[in-house]
């Protein structure tokens, strides 16, 4: 008798379990400008190689971090990894690598002193569309 191995991209059952979702809300221990939280982002990512594992998982988790809920899903199934916590704070590789991602990496916390605003998409009124074609 033999034994199959079976991962969560060849069952499609277990696919469902590998599905990226937004981090629930957080806070940081004291209220930090977005400023700040750039500069912790970099020093984490230039700090990799210290963490072991594999660069190109590396470079992947971080698109994937930087990216919307979609694209951060295909970056995660083209790399072949495996989500412990569907929020991506931690993964492991083909390898059984363990890749650990803080969340200040993966959202904005909320007590973001300087947090930007999400205005609506303004949509050109009669007199503006009126003044194009004059």
């Amino acid at each position: 008798m033999g034994c199959v191995k079976s991962s969560a991209y060849d069952d499609a059952g277990l696919a469902h379990f590998n599905r990226v979702r937004k981090p629930r809300p957080w806070n940081h221990d004291a209220d930090i400008t977005l400023e700040q939280l750039r500069d912790m982002r970099n020093v984490f990512w230039r700090n990799i190689p210290r963490f072991g594992g594999q660069l190109e998982i590396w470079q992947a988790l971080r698109r994937a971090a930087e990216s919307d809920l979609p694209y951060a899903q295909a970056i995660i199934d083209e790399n072949r990894i495996r989500l412990v916590n569907r929020d991506m704070s931690v993964c492991y590789d083909e390898l059984n690598i363990r890749y650990e991602l803080p969340l200040y990496v993966l959202s904005e916390p909320e007590n973001l002193l300087d947090r930007p605003r999400q205005d609506p998409v303004r949509r050109p009124s009669m007199m503006d569309r009126l003044r194009r074609h004059a």
